[in-house]
Protein backbone atom coordinates (compact mmCIF):
# COMPACT_ATOMS: atom_id res chain seq x y z
CA UNK A 1 0.00 0.00 0.00
CA UNK A 2 1.45 3.30 -1.02
CA UNK A 3 1.40 6.16 1.44
CA UNK A 4 -1.50 8.55 1.10
CA UNK A 5 -3.39 11.12 3.07
CA UNK A 6 -4.27 10.24 6.65
CA UNK A 7 -2.97 6.69 6.66
CA UNK A 8 -4.72 5.29 3.62
CA UNK A 9 -3.52 4.43 0.16
CA UNK A 10 -4.37 6.46 -2.86
CA UNK A 11 -8.07 6.84 -3.50
CA UNK A 12 -9.82 4.44 -5.83
CA UNK A 13 -8.03 1.28 -4.76
CA UNK A 14 -9.79 -2.07 -4.71
CA UNK A 15 -11.31 -3.30 -1.44
CA UNK A 16 -9.56 -6.36 -0.02
CA UNK A 17 -11.61 -7.95 2.80
CA UNK A 18 -8.74 -10.10 4.04
CA UNK A 19 -6.46 -7.11 4.50
CA UNK A 20 -9.29 -5.06 5.98
CA UNK A 21 -10.14 -7.57 8.72
CA UNK A 22 -6.47 -8.03 9.65
CA UNK A 23 -5.99 -4.38 10.50
CA UNK A 24 -5.76 -3.75 14.26
CA UNK A 25 -8.31 -0.94 14.33
CA UNK A 26 -10.83 -3.14 12.51
CA UNK A 27 -10.34 -5.92 15.06
CA UNK A 28 -10.79 -3.43 17.90
CA UNK A 29 -13.93 -2.00 16.31
CA UNK A 30 -15.46 -5.47 15.97
CA UNK A 31 -14.56 -6.24 19.60
CA UNK A 32 -16.10 -2.99 20.83
CA UNK A 33 -19.19 -3.77 18.73
CA UNK A 34 -19.50 -7.16 20.46
CA UNK A 35 -18.97 -5.60 23.91
CA UNK A 36 -21.63 -2.97 23.21
CA UNK A 37 -24.08 -5.80 22.45
CA UNK A 38 -23.10 -7.44 25.74
CA UNK A 39 -23.62 -4.22 27.73
CA UNK A 40 -26.95 -3.47 26.11
CA UNK A 41 -28.21 -7.04 26.27
CA UNK A 42 -27.21 -7.71 29.85
CA UNK A 43 -28.90 -4.57 31.18
CA UNK A 44 -32.05 -5.12 29.15
CA UNK A 45 -32.37 -8.79 30.13
CA UNK A 46 -31.15 -8.81 33.73
CA UNK A 47 -31.09 -5.16 34.76
CA UNK A 48 -34.59 -5.01 36.18
CA UNK A 49 -35.89 -7.06 39.12
CA UNK A 50 -39.12 -7.13 41.03
CA UNK A 51 -39.86 -8.64 44.38
CA UNK A 52 -42.89 -10.89 44.88
CA UNK A 53 -44.60 -8.20 46.96
CA UNK A 54 -44.17 -5.40 44.39
CA UNK A 55 -45.75 -5.09 40.97
CA UNK A 56 -43.31 -2.55 39.53
CA UNK A 57 -39.84 -3.59 38.34
CA UNK A 58 -36.79 -1.80 39.74
CA UNK A 59 -33.33 -1.35 38.30
CA UNK A 60 -30.64 -3.42 40.04
CA UNK A 61 -28.36 -0.38 40.18
CA UNK A 62 -29.49 1.12 43.51
CA UNK A 63 -33.13 0.84 42.42
CA UNK A 64 -32.52 3.87 40.21
CA UNK A 65 -34.36 3.69 36.88
CA UNK A 66 -32.11 6.37 35.35
CA UNK A 67 -29.01 4.25 35.89
CA UNK A 68 -30.44 1.46 33.75
CA UNK A 69 -31.57 3.96 31.11
CA UNK A 70 -28.05 5.43 31.01
CA UNK A 71 -26.49 1.99 30.53
CA UNK A 72 -28.91 1.10 27.76
CA UNK A 73 -28.27 4.44 26.04
CA UNK A 74 -24.51 3.99 26.20
CA UNK A 75 -24.80 0.46 24.81
CA UNK A 76 -27.01 1.50 21.91
CA UNK A 77 -24.85 4.53 21.02
CA UNK A 78 -21.71 2.39 21.16
CA UNK A 79 -23.36 -0.21 18.91
CA UNK A 80 -24.45 2.37 16.34
CA UNK A 81 -21.14 4.25 16.35
CA UNK A 82 -19.19 1.02 15.88
CA UNK A 83 -21.31 0.14 12.86
CA UNK A 84 -20.95 3.67 11.49
CA UNK A 85 -17.17 3.69 11.79
CA UNK A 86 -16.82 0.16 10.41
CA UNK A 87 -18.73 1.33 7.35
CA UNK A 88 -16.54 4.43 7.18
CA UNK A 89 -13.42 2.25 7.34
CA UNK A 90 -14.68 0.24 4.38
CA UNK A 91 -15.46 3.39 2.43
CA UNK A 92 -12.33 5.33 3.53
CA UNK A 93 -10.00 4.24 0.68
CA UNK A 94 -12.57 5.49 -1.84
CA UNK A 95 -12.57 9.03 -0.41
CA UNK A 96 -10.47 11.15 -2.71
CA UNK A 97 -10.68 14.51 -0.97
CA UNK A 98 -8.03 15.15 1.66
CA UNK A 99 -10.42 17.45 3.51
CA UNK A 100 -13.06 14.72 3.71
CA UNK A 101 -10.47 12.21 4.92
CA UNK A 102 -9.38 14.69 7.57
CA UNK A 103 -12.99 15.12 8.72
CA UNK A 104 -13.44 11.34 8.91
CA UNK A 105 -10.26 10.85 10.93
CA UNK A 106 -11.01 13.73 13.30
CA UNK A 107 -14.55 12.51 13.91
CA UNK A 108 -13.17 9.05 14.66
CA UNK A 109 -10.66 10.48 17.12
CA UNK A 110 -13.31 12.71 18.68
CA UNK A 111 -15.67 9.79 19.20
Amino acid sequence: MEGGAYGAGKAGGAFDPQTFFRQPHTVLRVLSWVFSIVVFGSIVNEGYLNSPTEVEEHCIFNRNHNACNYGITVGVLAFLSCLLYLALDVYFPQISSVKDRKKAVLSDIGM
